[in-house]
């Protein structure tokens, strides 16, 4: 990892002069830039969250993908062109699945899930059903849960050919960003009629719970995103919903601009999930849920959003094991050998993470809830970016705990506590990429 290091490094003094070109001064915060700007204080109930403890292991599928989306991870961060997306990330269903019995039987009171990625995973659905295969005859089985990441296209021509993948799941991730126009506009090669329709059909033959899952450009609405789920969960064909901001080395065009359109629809959702709980409802918003369960707690997450540092979430690629499936082959901290031995180093895994004191982290008011920004976007992305989603995720935070005496209130009325936001939908922030 010293590599990698030394060339983060070598970036942040090269591009630390651009921070201060998108520091944003709130007219109630002040210089958002500030890591003192926003301070979480100590919780306010005494009890303990119960948190989520499940090994999660993704495994990417298939590099391959049937829709153009703009600003495809796979190549713009973690790959340099879609060619090489589609020479690595090819799954060989008996190394995985030994790979993935290796990694659960170290850890054997923990139960595992399993997350299927790609490209699109559904295009090679003999792949997972095969990986399936192996392992529920396996002795991790009974520990066993399957979830799967898609953007919804081929879900009736898995139906038809492999209805196991439909029927036997526990959650399906949908990649949707907001209403029909917006959604065609960015997931591009998609059809948001054709996607719903599939909805429609997993609900109908499936006890599989529904997750849509936003990703926040420059120029989308997240106003949008939240309706383009509202009409879905109001009809019972979605049960969660989490948004983030785009990993990219792009800076914005407009940053003032855009952080003051992402406080006024970011305030719209906390006005409608506040008419919920006035009502005893919990609005099943994944990581708006943990925020507040943490804040009223206090506490503390102590690691980057998704742990990538603790050796509790991993993701196997093309053989290698990595600690984020978004994060390029060099990030990568072992091997599944033919044999189905692994060749690990978790020990390097903190190194993953030195970036966090060059960025202040452990002096920010918000490190409580954020543990550290994503090292995808730290680590690939650029320097002026990722500050920029600092200062958004600080006022995010503000707006939520403005909301606190109110929330209190709602949940005191219907006798509800942290614990109950956490498992309504909490727990599953780390199954997505954690905070906005």
């Amino acid at each position: 990892m010293e590599h990698i290091n030394a060339k983060f490094f070598s970036k942040f003094n090269a591009e630390i002069a651009s921070y201060y070109n998108v520091s944003f001064c709130h007219f109630k915060y002040g210089n958002l830039a500030s890591p003192h700007a926003v301070v979480i204080e100590k919780g306010l109930f005494d009890h303990k969250l119960e948190l989520d403890s499940s090994l999660i292991i993704h495994v990417t599928i298939t590099g391959r993908c049937n829709a153009r989306c703009r600003g495809c991870i796979n190549v713009s961060l973690t790959c340099e062109n879609r060619l090489e997306a589609l020479e690595i990330f090819e799954a060989e269903p008996e190394r995985e699945a030994k790979g993935i019995i290796q990694l659960a039987n170290e850890y054997p009171k923990r139960p595992v899930t399993i997350v299927f990625y790609g490209g699109e995973p559904l295009l090679a659905p003999q792949k997972i059903i095969k990986i399936k295969e192996i392992l529920e005859k396996s002795p991790i089985a009974s520990r066993l849960r399957f979830m799967l990441i898609t953007n919804g296209m081929l879900v009736a021509k898995a139906w038809e050919n492999y209805p196991e993948i439909v029927k036997d799941f526990w959650l399906y991730s949908f990649s949707i960003d907001g209403r029909k126009e917006q959604h065609e506009a960015v997931r591009i090669g998609t059809n948001l009629d054709i996607i719903h329709r599939n909805i429609s059909l997993l609900k109908e033959n499936s006890k599989a719970q529904v997750l849509i899952w936003s990703t926040l450009r420059e120029e989308q609405s997240l106003a949008d995103c939240f309706q383009g789920f509202m009409d879905l969960y109001e009809n019972g064909l979605a049960d969660y919903f989490f948004y983030h901001f785009a990993e990219t080395d792009k800076p914005f065009l407009d940053f003032s601009g855009y952080i003051s359109r992402y406080e006024k629809e970011f305030s719209q959702i906390l006005d409608a999930y506040l008419n919920y709980l006035s009502e005893g409802k919990i609005l099943p918003i994944i990581h708006l849920n943990e925020l507040i369960a943490f804040l009223l707690t206090g506490t503390r997450r102590g690691h980057t959003a998704c742990g990538v540092e603790r050796a509790e979430n991993f993701d196997l690629v093309g053989g290698k094991i990595l600690a984020c499936a978004d994060l390029p082959l060099e990030f990568a901290i072992g091997e599944i050998k033919d044999s189905g031995e692994l060749e690990i180093k978790t020990e390097a895994l903190p190194e993953l993470v030195n970036y966090k004191e060059a960025l202040g982290c452990h002096f920010c008011g918000i490190e409580p809830y954020c543990g550290g920004r994503c090292p995808v976007q730290v680590l690939t992305g650029s320097l002026e970016r990722t500050l920029a989603y600092c200062q958004l995720l600080r006022l995010h935070v503000a707006l939520v705990l403005e909301k606190i005496p109110l929330i209190k209130k709602y949940l005191k009325k219907w006798k509800l506590y942290p614990q109950d936001l956490y498992d309504s939908s909490g727990f599953l922030a780390r199954y997505t990429d954690v905070i906005p």
